[in-house]
């Protein structure tokens, strides 16, 4: 009874594996002989994959390897409006906008306000007056440009336009 137990103990310490571990034995597959727990030779996906090129990248480094130029830009923009209405029923509104964009150059700022002031007139229509500043800020100050604009518009009581004067500075 003895041995029957002896041999039967023998027999499972020689399947089991030297470490805890470690598996019993390697199992192949028509690859080249490798195991299935790692990835087949690296000189076989080398020939596959051209890598014997010089200028051949990774599928998965070709973003990086393009270069920044397609790359997004961090940009800021903002808007802050006002609408006041006096106790006569004439309206002024503000809207200031601005814009920073980053270049490789350098921050680009785009800034305008506007300002519209709208009263009633002797006819009963309205008389809207605006005011419209732009400026364009890039490095370098080549290409950097002001411009103001002022537009009084008056319009009779049925709402058509008596009188449109624009003028820019």
């Amino acid at each position: 009874m003895h041995r029957i137990v002896y041999c039967a103990a023998a027999l499972l310490l020689a399947a089991l594996p030297a470490r805890a571990g470690q598996q019993a034995g390697p199992r192949t597959d028509v690859k080249q002989g490798t195991d299935d727990q790692r990835p087949s030779s690296p000189d076989q996906h080398a020939k596959s994959a051209g890598h014997w090129d010089p200028k051949h990248v990774e599928k998965s480094e070709r973003r990086s390897a393009q270069g920044s130029g397609n790359r997004a830009r961090p940009s800021k923009s903002e808007l802050h409006r006002k609408t006041e209405t006096k106790a006569d029923g004439s309206t002024r509104t503000e809207e200031e906008r601005s814009e920073v964009k980053e270049t490789a150059q350098g921050e680009v700022k785009n800034e305008s306000k506007i300002v519209s002031e709208t009263q009633r007139n002797a006819q009963g229509g309205t008389t809207t007056t605006r005011e419209v500043t732009r400026s364009h800020d890039e490095p370098g100050g080549k290409n950097d440009r002001k411009s103001t604009t002022k537009e009084t518009i008056v319009r009779d009581a049925k709402g058509n336009v008596v009188s449109d004067q624009k003028k820019s500075d």
